[in-house]
């Protein structure tokens, strides 16, 4: 019988955290903001030909100036699930998060490190990533920047220097799939001037590492021009940077969107995207022998004080960083040595038949499991612990379909978190009160959809817009407390139940005589 090849335990060390991030994006249920609402707009483009100017789908905001910056990004979205629906969305998300974290995996990999400490650094990353699998525009933008970073790495230690001029053209297509273009721009001048300003200081005498020539710098230079000049090409022009500017500014979200609050410490979300990456470079940097040139201090001095200032950017952090920190640990004394002497043998690289055996074992079973966790195949196990649903469990999609069926067109207040699903699956027999697109909705609005929660004056609120249906979630879990607002409704007059099922319920207001 023909033995197998040869398959090392350190292959399957590398294959894990790889395997962490494909398992965590395929069991990501689609979730109740960022992707509904994005897939109606691509539905608009493709089938009207042009790209909203206003918004159209709430009634407390119908009519106001709009972007869609990110057009292309809800056109791929919206043709992606008329090809394969849900499930090809849920591989989609999965392909494009999983090629950005290979890409991040393949600059952090130096053949002087060694490949188990390459791993156990990514396995940091990869619970990043795994905070992040869910499909949204911002997808589009892990593999971008990463791709953006391994060029430039490579074209600082002057390897497959071609690669630059790839860059503006993949900033055309970064500007129309998601707003955080302006993040690799920034990237492309931090690179620009510590290389310029190093070139300046260390020309003149030995240098710790190899400078770019003049010509190199040159080159770089005009590609920065390029990717500038890139950025324009969207139906927007250079109005595009105010969207930008706004979305990042905006008080609404900044309020009541926490992704877009400071990251903190006791939260083990923010701990496991953001601040155990972040001390674990700092403590690599601090021990390494090696200093950080004048780059890697850019790029990490940046990407710091970006992770700091909100929740939602410790991926950029994880994504710019961590391979820099991934190239100190052989400079690290210490570690060094331990990793070299648990280095195999010249004469042991090859496994025994038995080793050997165990480790293909270990990957069928890896890739066994990636097909259990697929689309198509764990809906139709029946475990729950799989989650067999490929949209968020939390969407009452029962209640959305009593309201089609039963052709309710008065104005609704909803709960923020039905608002997306809302565009997607009734517009326009409904328009949202509130929903994912929080930098649309002014702070007055906002205000007043959550005293209407907290069950604050809401009765007044509810004539302001003239509310003639309220739908909310139940709680979940039966020790959590309902929302105050579910109270006053019960002990209302005003206010009758109409629907209720396990997630939630509809309140329509009772009509005066």
């Amino acid at each position: 019988m023909k033995r197998l090849p040869p398959l090392s335990l350190t292959t399957i060390w590398l294959l894990l955290p790889i395997t962490l991030v494909v398992w965590s994006t395929l069991l990501d249920p689609l979730r109740r903001l960022d992707v509904w609402w994005h897939l109606k707009v691509g539905e608009l483009i493709l089938t009207s030909g042009h790209i909203p100017a206003t918004d159209i789908f709430s009634f407390t905001e119908y009519g106001k100036a709009f972007a869609h910056p990110n057009w292309l990004a809800e056109v791929l979205f919206y043709g992606l699930w008329r090809i394969g629906e849900l499930e090809l969305l849920v591989l989609f998300n999965a392909v494009v998060i999983s090629t950005a974290f290979l890409i991040v995996y393949r600059t952090a990999y130096l053949p002087t490190i060694p490949p188990r400490a390459v791993a156990a650094i990514m396995l940091v990353v990869a619970f990043s990533f795994a905070l992040y699998s869910n499909l949204r525009t911002q997808i589009f933008s892990f593999g971008l920047l990463a791709l953006f970073l391994f060029i430039l790495w490579n074209y600082r230690a002057q390897r497959h220097t071609a690669l630059i001029w790839l860059l503006p053209v993949l900033m055309a297509v970064w500007v129309n799939v998601h707003g955080a273009f302006i993040i690799g721009l920034i990237t492309l001048v931090i690179v620009l001037v510590s290389e310029s300003v190093r070139y300046r200081l260390d020309r003149s005498r030995a240098s710790t590492s190899a400078l770019l020539p003049l010509s190199a710098l040159y080159r770089l230079a005009m590609v920065v021009g390029l990717t500038l000049v890139a950025t324009l090409i969207n139906p927007y022009g250079v109005d595009i940077y105010r969207y930008v500017q706004q979305v990042g500014a905006d008080p609404s979200s900044q309020i009541f969107v926490i992704e877009w609050q400071t990251p903190r410490i006791t939260n083990i979300e923010h701990v496991l995207s953001f601040f155990l990456p972040f001390f674990s470079a700092i403590l690599i940097f601090i021990y390494s022998q090696r200093r950080l040139d004048l780059a890697e201090l850019g790029i990490f001095l940046f990407f710091s004080a970006f992770g700091l200032t909100s929740a939602r950017n410790g991926i950029w952090f994880v994504i710019a960083v961590m391979p820099i920190a991934a190239w100190h640990l052989p400079n690290i004394p210490a570690l060094a040595t331990l990793l070299q002497a648990r280095q195999p043998e010249a004469g042991a690289t090859r496994p025994s038949w038995l080793a050997n055996a165990i480790n293909w074992l270990l990957l069928i079973a890896l890739g066994a499991t990636t097909v259990l966790f697929s689309p198509w195949v764990r809906p139709h196990v029946g475990i729950t612990a799989l989650r067999p649903s490929l949209i968020d469990p939390a969407i009452p999609v029962a209640a959305f379909e009593y309201i089609e069926q039963a052709g309710i067109t008065g104005r609704m207040f909803h709960h923020q978190d039905f608002g997306d699903y809302l565009i997607w699956r009734l517009w326009p027999q409904q328009y949202t009160f509130i929903d994912g697109r929080v930098h649309l909705f002014s702070y007055q609005i906002v205000n007043d959809y959550l005293q209407t929660l907290n069950g604050t004056n809401w009765e007044a609120i509810m004539d302001k817009y003239g509310i003639a249906y309220i739908f909310l979630p139940k709680p979940v879990q039966t020790d959590e407390a309902d929302l105050p607002i579910l109270h006053e409704l019960r002990h209302s007059s005003q206010w009758t139940l109409m629907y209720e099922d396990d997630k939630s319920v509809i309140y329509k207001k009772v009509a005066n005589n």
